[in-house]
């Protein structure tokens, strides 16, 4: 990686972050995940730029490859929620598993609606 290379990735980590902080501000008066506001924040101005910059997409390969690592300080923080998540476990079980469906329900339905049906077989005359 050239001086180059590793100045647009900064900067282009950067923008990932100040995104990030618009979402969070945009947040104290809609009420969405600051999280959330900013992907479209950031959506909103990739396709007014009609590309995604290739620093911006090397960095934000890198974050999805790495993805399972985000993951650590909250399942860290659950831990000093043991005895609220052991109290309600029915309930928080309940609740993972609902939503687990229906996530994955709705991926499905939107994927097939979307890309259609591949497995449909073309159908040809008998009469030939």
């Amino acid at each position: 990686m050239s001086r180059n290379d590793v100045i647009n990735s900064g900067l282009a980590f950067i923008t990932l972050i100040v995104f990030w902080f618009l979402g969070y501000g945009l947040s104290q008066y809609v009420d969405l995940p600051a999280a959330l506001l900013g992907l479209l924040l950031l959506f909103i101005g990739l396709i007014c730029l009609g590309r995604v910059p290739k620093a911006l997409e090397y960095v934000s390969q890198f974050c999805l490859r790495h993805l399972s690592l985000f993951f650590i300080p909250a399942l860290v923080a659950a831990w000093f929620y043991a005895e609220q998540l052991g109290d309600n476990f029915w309930l928080f079980l309940f609740a993972v598993m609902l939503s687990t469906f229906v996530s994955l329900w709705l991926t499905s339905w939107l994927g097939q609606r979307f890309f259609g049906d591949n497995t449909k077989s073309v159908s040809q005359d008998d009469d030939d």
